[in-house]
């Protein structure tokens, strides 16, 4: 009798690892590396080959990002126009997010930030339009706006049709 197997947790971490390291020049960045984000999972039809002729893997549907990250960071991506892409930066003790924002809104489009509960930031944002956009953002100490430096975050996204 055939065994079937189910994808497991680890399959998709395996094929989403793949697809990110396909995207473009900084997916492959150290796991200690700094201002890294960690794409921790995606939705919808996920990755497609671009239209250019391109072998490299674009995502699409809804990404997931999250830094500090666990492990896989994520310097760069590539997406479809149409993707959404939820950016949470967890926060540290004294410190505050500020908002998200798209270096080249026509192409990247931030629809809401907020802080959460917990006081890290959630931020949505779309791809519109074929092009390169960098999200950033940076944290600041709130007790002391001179105490310790700060913290940069960027995700440098290639949009494709």
């Amino acid at each position: 009798m055939p065994r079937h197997h189910r994808p497991t947790a680890w399959t998709l971490a395996g094929l989403l690892a793949a697809a990110l390291s396909a995207c473009g020049p900084g997916a492959g960045a150290p796991a200690t590396a700094p201002n890294t984000a960690s794409a921790t999972a995606s939705s919808g039809t996920g990755p497609a080959t671009p239209t250019d002729g391109s072998t490299r893997l674009c995502l699409s549907g809804t990404v997931q990002v999250l830094y500090p990250p666990a492990d896989n960071p994520l310097r760069s991506s590539c997406v479809h126009v149409g993707t959404r892409i939820v950016v949470t930066l967890r926060v540290r003790s004294n410190y505050r997010w500020a908002p998200v924002v798209s270096s080249a809104p026509s192409v990247v489009t931030v629809l809401g930030n907020r802080v959460a509960p917990d006081g890290s930031r959630a931020a949505t944002a779309r791809a519109e339009a074929p092009g390169t956009t960098t999200l950033s953002s940076a944290d600041t100490f709130t007790p002391d706006p001179h105490g310790p430096p700060s913290r940069a975050w960027q995700l440098k996204l290639r949009v494709i049709p």
